[in-house]
């Protein structure tokens, strides 16, 4: 764990357990995006103003969409992290490890949605089920993925500052090609991710500036970060829906206030301890992002009685919590064991090290 305001040592990988945090809190987000927030004005009548009022503004507190957003600014620092001094790119390596920790919990979550669906689900073509669900996400990181080693490169011989001032008019420009998009369905897989791509570079950009950020000291300081975060959320949610200014348009530059307020999340905590617990839980926030909509399935069809709104809520966000946790044990977990026997590091640099050890005088 992070402490004291100190630069980490260069060289090395330190581990940031905000983001474990930070990951949790952002998939159960994105969850509580299609469960709906905990019913508080439940007794309201919608038939009456303030009921409407207290109903409808309650209810639009949470857009899940700028929850993936920040996915992807973690996503990019995660990737960029080993490799952020220089260190060789070992590319089949690389790969290997990626896709082994990614792909395995994706198939076994599609065997569950096709378990739980009412028909076939597509894979292939314009109604695949990759692209129409919380995967889209997922398309537009194998993507990034993929063009890992390029963007490396051009960052290597150009620097980030080039990089994103492309990047930045080229995805605006992607995004301007359908000015009345709804979602990102006439974009496709990658029209979306060219569009994200300068999100995704930031946290890029973030992992090389982690270590040597001045520590954020004031609660008042993170928390207005937070709320900031959070209003520009609403505010992209209600040019979305009131005034017809679709996400489409409005992500790539909230993902810009994705960037400060994480940057500043990791600055607070070399100060202050990260929440212990949602960092535990930030080791399966990818569970719980790919099938805690079939767990509520699973819920709906074999969970029939009403208690009433306040007890049905609890019963489904603890359905989707636990069915995601044992996904994680069976599935998630073993993946992730595997992938890490794949080193990053080339033998030859092993070996030197190990020689170097051997000839050591300690």
């Amino acid at each position: 764990m992070l402490s004291g305001a100190e630069p980490l040592p260069r060289g090395k990988n330190p581990h940031y357990p905000i983001l474990d945090a930070l990951r949790f809190l952002l998939a159960f987000w994105v969850t509580m995006g299609h469960v709906g927030v905990f019913p508080l004005f439940y007794w309201a009548k919608e038939s009456t103003a303030l009921g409407r009022t207290l109903i409808h503004g309650w209810s639009s507190i949470v857009f899940g969409t700028p929850a993936v957003i920040g996915f992807f600014v973690i996503s990019g620092f995660c990737i960029h992290l080993p490799f952020r001094n220089g260190e060789t790119l070992v590319v089949g390596r690389y790969y290997l490890r990626r896709y082994t920790r990614i792909l395995i919990p994706l198939v076994a979550s599609l065997l569950v949605v096709r378990y739980v669906a009412e028909r076939p689900i597509q894979l292939l073509g314009e109604d695949s089920i990759l692209w129409h669900s919380v995967l889209w996400s997922l398309l537009c990181e194998e993507i990034y993925y993929a063009a890992y080693p390029v963007l490396r490169q051009l960052r290597n011989r150009f620097g980030w500052a080039v990089v994103l001032s492309i990047a930045f008019p080229v995805g605006a420009g992607a995004a301007a090609t359908h000015r009345y998009a709804g979602d990102w369905h006439l974009y496709g897989p990658f029209g979306t991710a060219l569009i994200l791509l300068p999100v995704w570079l930031l946290g890029c950009l973030l992992a090389e500036q982690a270590e040597s950020l001045a520590p954020v000291t004031s609660s008042f300081a993170i928390w207005k970060w937070r709320f900031l975060c959070w209003a520009g959320s609403w505010v992209c949610e209600m040019l979305h829906f009131k005034a017809k200014i679709s996400y489409t348009h409005t992500m790539l530059w909230f993902g810009v206030l994705c960037y400060f307020w994480i940057k500043n999340e990791i600055a607070y905590s070399r100060q202050k301890s990260p929440w212990g617990t949602l960092a535990a839980a930030g080791a399966w926030s990818y569970s719980l992002y790919l099938v805690h909509q079939p767990a509520i399935e699973i819920l709906y069809r074999f969970f029939v009685p009403n208690f009433g709104a306040i007890a049905n809520w609890i019963a489904i966000v603890t359905c989707s919590l636990a069915f995601s946790y044992v996904f994680y044990l069976c599935v998630e977990r073993p993946s992730h064991k595997m992938a890490r026997r794949v080193s990053l590091t080339p033998k030859s640099s092993k070996l030197l090290k190990d020689r170097a050890y051997q000839s050591s005088p300690v």
